[in-house]
């Protein structure tokens, strides 16, 4: 049975601040050799949805967003240059993007 290996070396970080306004809330580009980000998001009352690239200019939605439940976090793939749009469905969330090598 192959095991996966879930402890990855932080590259960088940054927060966005979501409303729930526009979608366009976009982070930087995904770093040269990041294979990973971990998105979490400090609010506890407020759903995030994120839409990752790929490429730059994602728009995230409530409908076409990726849920990320108020003080959760997940993991997901990226590949360079890809950015992260978020909104929230009410009110305002500070969300954490770390880019992940590993």
């Amino acid at each position: 049975m192959a095991r996966q290996n879930n402890y990855y070396r932080v590259h960088s970080s940054e927060n966005l601040t979501a409303g729930t306004g526009s979608g366009t809330t976009r982070s930087g580009g995904c770093p040269d050799q990041v294979t990973k980000v971990r998105i979490a998001t400090t609010s506890s009352t407020s759903n995030t949805f994120v839409k990752i690239g790929p490429g730059a200019d994602p728009t995230a939605t409530t409908a076409n967003g990726v849920l990320i439940p108020a003080g959760e976090s997940s993991i997901f793939t990226v590949v360079k240059d890809d950015e992260i749009a978020s909104i929230t469905n009410t009110g305002s969330a500070t969300v954490n993007i770390t880019w992940l090598q590993g």
